[in-house]
Order: structure tokens, then C-alpha cells, then sequence
């Protein structure tokens, strides 16, 4: 059996890298010498086909139709609520919690609550009592600010009780996690950056007191790695905390609950009086009061943990699809359906003849297929058409949006299944025939797409990815260049009547509908000064056409970038034009997250300005 575990695993030392090992182990013991497992980057646009695709934390959904059976795995505090259409794509969501369990079953009927577990650390039956760690790390919603306040609000109202507090350590990553640690308590307060995990794990191990201040939680590793290691407990009342212990750990009161603006669940501020209480409570407790907490941590931890291994691995061993072979599930060639391609135009002559390349060379076969060209410019193309079969050419005398362009070679296709094609980009051979195949997949679909685009720009002979955040709705990530979608599907909602995005308002609230593809065989975006994408080449790219371009596609290309250039140097004086320059919509800087890609616009049909 072949399993793709799908996340963001590239950072070592992460709940993420945690869930990945755990989930290694579990299947290998599971299935034994019978499983294949394979590591997934989520933002990649395909993998491998397998059996099962487990989706940890992050969504895809352009993977979904690579596996039989789709399982994800959420946390809940990195859940974005524009993904709530993907939790009814998938067959199932394991949850970690049962706040999480409430949340995902308000969404879909498809949840089980599995519950989860951390790796084992060192059980040290000497604790330093008078030692205290504060569990930060990477995670910017542990950010310690709260317990600096405390202490120092114990140092000045009461200097005697201060001397009395552990001594804390905050080991933590400042790439990360950034805040003003006050000079004046250094001699109780140490900050350690980058620990390595045996440097993390002896200072555990070390530490009587674990304190956690986190805002939000998907489950709680820290936590539960401290529960491993015996230490006494001071946490911020969220629910994943109060399930882990039981309710057994000392807890700080809310000061300010909020609904997380853009994930799911809440985020909590805690009362930093409140932490003045727990750790006076603490430090007025006898050694021996000490030792039982740890060792009722240490019990808490392992029933818990081999309750989810037994738990765990029955349903892991119920779960074993049939082998899986994606094409078995494509539509029968004698079954594929006639198929209108449409085509929007704009004084884009220069373009012909790539458009009739692209249209020439498609592999589904003729007498299912006609092309419809919808022609808005001043200098019709008319002309350029003669000789290419199965071609229907509407001339609109005025200017038109593009939106409604879509709509106008709807109206005018003969056939009941559409594919778009723009008339500046390149289509390989198989475009229409994937796309076709994957409306027809099993279970079928009325529309798909490709949200993550491969882009090459004619005119600097780059070549580049273009990858909207996964933060935003899919229907906000749609390359409308790229669609496909059956008559019903237009005629219940045809294109909005404007000039960009249009295809945020043909998908919204039907994504279930819809199936994401991956790009591989159906398209790649030619940058040039004549669209209206703002898609720009990312600082640091290599430069070249990495894409495969035969030598009769790269010369047809090359001629377009070579007319565009000139065409730039006289309009400019044979200088550099603005777009190359000034700033405008150039791409934003990436120097954000590496797993939250930059924002561009995937439309960049032909069409003029609007009068």
C-alpha cells in the first residue's frame, strides 16, 4: 500500500515534523513490510498516485484526485475558515481534540475524533522544583510576554516573595517569536535561542515547573512532552490543554477570549495577576505536594498515549483501499464528449500563431472538437483563421468585458462541454483531453481548474511559478485561462459582466462542484507587456524555459517576445519600458513565510480597456 503524508515538513524540530514521525511509525508497524510511505510537500501541484493522501495540517486540494482515499488531519489554530469547503472534498478528518471534533463536525459529517500523542521524553524522578522552563519555541502563540510581566510585577510589590520564584528559562526561536525581555530580570530569567533537541530535552528533563501562556492549540505538544517528562504544570485555559490534563494542571484565568479572525477557534489572552496567583500557589507547595503532581503528569501521559496507539492502529488496519491507479478512473475514450474550446481575442495578432498552434495540436480527437473565437478588437483576425478546421469566429463590434466575452462563447458553443484557451498562452497537446478526463473522473465534477500556474515570460526568457497564497478562498485562486466546466454549470450561474476575477464569482459557494488540477498538462502563462496579469517574474529566479518546449512551440514563442521587444524599443526610444522599471504592479517582496506564497491575478485574457 502507497501513503503520501502531505504537509509542510522542511523545518526540523516542529509539532508538524512531530505528527509526520509519529505517523511514519504507527502505518510502518501497522502494515509492515506492506507500506510505502512517501514525504509530500503540500504546495506541490501533484504527486505520486497512492492508496491514502494524509493531509497533515496544510490542504491541497490539486492533490486529492492522486489517491483513492483522502484523510486530513487539522489543526485547529492553523485551519484558515476560507478552507471550509475542502473539509467536505476529503472522505475523512481525524481530529487531535474534542474542541476540534465540535468545530469540524459543524462543517462536515466525514469527522473522527482520534485524539494524539507526542514523543516520549525524559522521565527524571529529581527535579530541580526551584527550576522553571517556559514553552515558546517557534510558536507565536506562546509568546512569553505574559510571565516576563508577572515576574516583574512580583520584583516590585514584593521583592521577598520574588526571591522565593524558580528561576525560568524561555528557550525560543526569535525568528519566530519576538518580544522585550527587561534587563532587570536577568538574575532570574534566562533566554536561550536555537537549543538543539538534546539541549531542549535535558532542560526539561531538569525542570520541576513547565509554564505555557499559548493563545491557541491544535493539540499541545509541548505540553505533552512536558507531561512525559514529570514536570508540574502552569497553563492558560484552552481547551486542548484542559483535555490533555485532565484538568488536573494549575491554570490561569482568561483576561480576553476573541473568535480567531481568520482560522478557526479562539484565541486567549491570559490575566497576568492570575499568573501571580498559580505561582504563588507554587511555590507555597510542599516538595512532596511537587513530586505527585509530577508523578500524576507522568501516569497521565502514558495512559493517554497507549490508549491512542491501540485506538489508533485499528483504524489504521481498517483502513486499506484497493490499489489505486488513477487513469482506471478517468471516463472511457469511446465515452469523452464533444468539446467547444473557447478563445478570447483583442488585437492580439501577433498572437495567432500560437493560438492555432495550441488549438492544432490537442490530442482529442477532431470530430469532437470545435473552436470558438470571440473577437472584440479593432483588427479583426479573420483572416488568420483560414485553413484551421472546425473553427466558429463571433465578431463583437463593440468593446466588451471579458466576463461577459466568456459568456458570449458559451452562448456560441455548440457543444455542452467548455474548455477555455487563451490566446497568449501555451496548451500542451493533452490540455483539453486531462481536463476533460478530470470532469469526468470519478465522482464527477462540473468544473475544474488549475490554481498554481507555471509562467514564462517571453520577452526576458524567464520562467517562474505562480502561486497564490493557500490562504485565500479557492475560488479567489482560480486561473480562469485554465477552466473547464459543463453547460449546466454556466447556465446556473453564468460569468459576472467584469474585467478581472471573474472567475472568483463563477466558483464561489460551489467549490464542491469543482475539482483543482495540477497544471502539468494543461497549461503554461506567457508573461509579456500586452496582458493584463500581474504576474512578475520572483527576485532570484533562475532565468531560462525549464517547461519543454519543442523547438517548433520555442521558435513560435521567441518570434512574439522578439516583436513585443521591438515594438518596446520604439515605443520607448530603445529604452527600458515602465513595467521594467517603476513599480506598479510588480511582484510583492517575498520575504514573507515561504509556506504563505504571494498574492497575483491568474487572469490575463485579451481584451482592451472598457469605454
Amino acid at each position: 500500500m502507497r501513503i503520501n503524508l502531505i504537509g509542510n515538513f522542511s523545518k526540523v524540530n516542529t509539532g508538524l515534523t512531530q505528527d509526520a514521525m509519529i505517523l511514519r511509525g504507527l502505518l510502518a508497524n501497522t502494515h509492515g513490510d506492506t507500506v510505502q510511505i512517501r514525504k509530500v510537500h503540500y504546495a506541490m501541484p501533484q504527486c505520486g498516485e497512492a492508496e491514502i493522501n494524509i493531509f497533515v495540517e496544510n490542504m491541497n486540494p490539486s492533490l486529492i484526485p492522486y489517491a483513492s482515499k483522502n484523510i486530513w488531519i487539522p489543526n485547529t489554530e492553523w485551519t484558515y475558515k476560507s478552507w471550509t469547503p475542502y473539509s467536505r472534498m476529503v472522505d475523512e478528518i481525524w481530529v487531535k481534540t474534542k474542541e476540534a471534533f465540535t468545530i469540524f463536525s459543524e462543517l462536515a459529517s466525514n469527522v473522527k475524533y482520534v485524539s494524539w500523542t507526542s514523543i516520549d521524553k525524559i522521565y527524571n524522578e529529581k527535579k530541580d522544583y526551584n527550576k522553571a522552563i517556559v514553552l515558546v519555541g517557534k510558536n507565536v502563540y506562546r509568546n512569553p510576554k505574559p510571565m516576563l510581566q508577572a515576574y516583574l510585577f512580583v520584583q516590585k510589590s514584593n521583592p521577598e516573595m520574588y526571591k522565593s520564584l524558580p528561576t525560568l528559562t524561555i528557550p525560543h526561536n526569535p525568528d519566530h517569536v519576538k518580544f522585550y525581555f527587561p534587563p532587570e530580570l536577568a538574575d532570574k530569567v534566562t533566554i536561550l535561542n536555537l537549543l538543539t533537541e538534546s539541549e531542549y530535552d535535558t532542560l526539561l528533563s531538569e525542570s520541576g515547573l513547565a509554564i505555557c501562556t499559548s493563545a491557541a492549540e491544535g493539540f499541545g505538544h509541548a505540553v505533552n512532552e512536558a507531561m512525559s517528562s514529570g514536570c508540574n504544570l502552569i497553563l492558560s485555559p484552552i481547551k486542548p490543554f484542559q483535555e490533555l490534563t485532565e484538568e488536573k494542571a494549575a491554570f490561569i484565568a482568561a483576561s480576553k477570549t476573541l473568535e480567531h479572525p481568520s482560522c478557526f477557534g479562539d484565541i486567549i489572552d491570559v490575566s497576568v495577576p492570575s499568573i501571580v496567583d498559580r505561582l504563588y500557589e507554587y511555590v507555597k507547595s510542599s516538595t512532596t505536594r511537587k513530586k505527585k503532581i509530577s508523578e500524576m503528569m507522568r501516569q497521565l501521559y502514558e495512559n493517554h498515549h497507549a490508549s491512542f496507539i491501540q485506538e489508533i492502529q485499528i483504524l489504521l488496519g481498517k483502513t486499506k483501499p484497493a490499489p489505486y491507479v488513477l487513469a482506471d478512473t478517468y471516463p472511457k475514450e469511446a465515452d469523452l464528449p464533444d468539446v467547444s474550446i473557447v478563445t478570447l481575442t483583442y488585437n492580439r495578432r501577433i498572437f495567432m500563431p500560437l493560438a492555432k498552434y495550441s488549438y492544432m495540436i490537442q490530442s482529442y480527437p477532431e470530430d469532437k472538437i470545435e473552436w470558438v473565437i470571440v473577437d472584440d478588437g479593432e483588427d479583426s483576425i479573420e483572416d488568420t483563421l483560414i485553413g484551421v478546421p472546425n473553427v466558429k469566429y463571433v465578431r463583437l463590434e463593440n468593446k466588451t468585458s471579458i466576463g461577459e466575452k466568456r459568456n458570449i462563447g458559451v452562448q456560441n458553443a455548440m457543444y455542452d462541454t467548455i474548455v477555455m484557451m487563451d490566446d497568449d498562452d501555451v496548451y500542451p497537446n493533452n490540455s483539453v483531453l486531462h481536463r476533460v478526463a478530470m470532469l469526468g473522473k470519478e465522482p464527477t465534477k462540473q468544473c475544474v481548474f488549475c490554481t498554481t500556474i507555471p509562467c514564462y515570460d517571453i520577452q526576458n526568457y524567464t520562467s517562474f511559478m505562480n502561486v497564490p497564497p493557500y490562504t485565500l478562498p479557492m475560488a479567489q485562486r482560480v486561473s480562469e485561462a485554465s477552466l473547464g466546466f459543463t453547460r449546466k454549470f454556466w447556465e446556473d450561474r453564468k460569468f459576472t459582466d467584469i474585467q478581472i476575477a471573474e472567475g472568483n464569482a463563477f466558483i464561489h459557494g460551489r467549490e464542491e462542484m469543482c475539482r483543482e488540477i495540477s497544471p502539468q498538462e494543461v497549461i503554461v502563462s506567457l508573461v509579456h507587456s500586452l496582458n493584463t496579469s500581474s504576474r512578475k517574474v520572483p527576485p532570484g529566479e533562475p532565468n531560462g524555459c525549464h517547461y519543454g518546449f519543442n523547438e517548433q512551440l520555442f521558435a513560435v514563442v521567441s518570434e512574439i517576445g522578439e516583436q513585443l521587444n521591438t515594438s518596446r524599443q520604439k515605443e520607448t526610444g530603445g529604452g527600458e519600458s515602465c513595467d521594467q522599471t517603476c513599480g506598479g504592479d510588480a511582484l510583492p517582496s517575498q520575504e514573507g513565510p515561504q509556506e504563505q506564497p504571494q498574492e497575483f491575478h491568474h487572469h490575463h485574457a485579451s481584451s482592451g480597456p472598457l469605454p
